[in-house]
């Protein structure tokens, strides 16, 4: 029954964390906290019930290291933050300016949000999760989801502007 969702939980782990190691460790303590609470499962989205374990634990982490995590490498899947649209013919402006960017800077801009944000952008736009899941996940309202979500990719968007203006103000200096 949850096993299914195994994927799910690791890519988000992933992307939390930062790294393959952290990402598993959270993802099995997401496992072990989940079937320790199992007899208290009311019944509904086991997904979202998951996805709130693992937010949780991953916050609880965060408190005890006292600080937040920061991602290590690359992940090709950062890409498709703002790659909601399926099947289109041409990349969106907003697609092909982040492939120009280096996987570095999205990774900072990405690292650089708090870690509930940073849920809210992989529920969204990575695991692909409606509004009001999401809202059950962090318990919060569903506007409170959408406010957030418009603020974190905000910020996102702002870190990688001023990335990117950084990067052409360096280009022109050295022409």
């Amino acid at each position: 029954m949850t096993l299914v969702h195994a994927q799910a939980l690791y890519r988000t782990a992933y992307h939390l964390t930062g790294n393959p190691s952290d990402a598993e460790d959270l993802a099995q303590e997401t496992y072990l906290r989940a079937f320790r609470a199992f007899s208290g499962f009311r019944g509904g989205d086991v997904r979202a019930w998951l996805f709130a374990i693992m937010r949780h634990a991953f916050l609880d982490d965060c408190r005890r290291r006292g600080r937040m995590p920061t991602m290590t490498s690359a992940d090709d899947e950062l890409l498709t933050f703002t790659a909601n649209g399926a099947g289109l013919s041409a990349p969106s402006a907003e697609t092909e300016a982040l492939r120009r960017l280096p996987s570095e800077a999205i990774e900072r801009a990405f690292a650089s949000l708090p870690p509930d944000w940073r849920m809210l952008v992989v529920l969204a736009d990575v695991e692909e999760l409606p509004y009001r899941e999401i809202a059950d996940v962090l318990g919060i309202p569903m506007g409170t989801v959408m406010s957030r979500l418009h603020r974190a990719r905000k910020r996102l968007q702002q870190r990688l502007l001023d990335t990117q203006r950084t990067e052409w103000r360096r280009y022109e200096g050295s022409a």
